[in-house]
This record gives C-alpha cells, structure tokens and sequence, in this order.
C-alpha cells in the first residue's frame, strides 16, 4: 500500500513541476506583452489567450500536488481542540464533501469534453484552439484530485496518532 501512495505522490509532483512550469511561461508570455506594449507600442493579439490557457493548465494540474503538499487554505481552529477520532472523522467528512464537489465537476467537465471533441469546437478569441483540449485538462486535473483526495482519507485513517497531535 505504501508503495503505491508513494508511487501516486510521485506523479502528483511531477506534474505540480509542469503547473510551476506552466505558471513561469505565463508570467512570461505577459512580460513580453508588457514590453512590446511599453517599447514598441504595439500589443499581441496572442499572449493574454496564451497566458490564460496556461494558467487554466496550471490550476487544473497543480491542484492535486497542492492538496498533497497541503497548500490548500483550512482554518482547524476547531477541530485542533477536538480528540483525534473526532478530528479524522471532520478531516474525512470534508474530504467526503470534496470529493462529491469535484465529482459533479468532473461530470459537467467530462460531458463539455465529449461534446467538444464531437463538435469539434475551437476557443473563441484570436487562438482559435481546440475546445477539447482546454476541457481534457480539465477533466485529467480533476480525476487527479479526486484519487488524491481518496488518498488523503487513507492518510488520514492510517497515519500515526503522534503526527495530527
């Protein structure tokens, strides 16, 4: 079991890499567009699509490595006073909820990406990009999350009392 968590955690930072990679050429791709704005006094037709559908990939494939890496804002002002059965069943019951959040995105996103690919639709804007594949990295970020938020209940059950406490 072990072998396999670590072998997730390996993926979800791999890709967390590719989201920070994803976040520099965004910041990029404005830079040049501040600069050509600024010096040249023209502006690109291209870089605020291109920056946008980066940081789309970054949200959506760092999310999971954030929640791994617990970079997710939670306020345990409450349930740090709590004994630790109760505090493993509040972490749970919120991953729970999580996990019926994400899996209702995860649906809408799946169902966007089908008829997307079927109706061949392209981004609207001066990048005339393939639809499905905004939405494909949609639906891949959210699977991601939804196994690492099953992993995070299994962490939780079966992780030494001494580390919450």
């Amino acid at each position: 079991m072990s072998k396999i968590l670590g072998a997730w955690k390996s993926i979800n930072k791999f890709f967390g890499y590719i989201s920070g990679f994803l976040v520099v050429m965004s910041a990029l791709v404005m830079f040049y567009d501040v600069i050509n704005r600024y010096f040249l006094n023209t502006t690109s037709l291209f870089a605020p699509f291109i920056a946008s559908f980066l940081m789309l990939g970054a949200v959506f494939l760092g999310t999971s490595w954030a929640l791994q890496a617990g970079g997710h804002v939670h306020v345990e002002i409450i349930v740090d006073k709590f004994k630790l059965l109760i505090k493993k069943t509040c972490y749970t019951l919120g991953y729970c909820l999580s996990i019926v959040f994400v899996a209702v995105f995860l649906r809408a996103s799946w169902g966007l990406t089908v008829r997307a690919f079927t109706g061949s639709w392209r981004a609207v804007g001066n990048l005339p990009m393939p639809s499905v594949i905004l939405y494909g990295v949609m639906v891949f970020g959210l699977a991601m999350l939804m196994i690492s938020l099953v992993v995070k209940i299994i962490e939780t059950w079966y992780e030494k009392a001494e580390s919450r406490e």
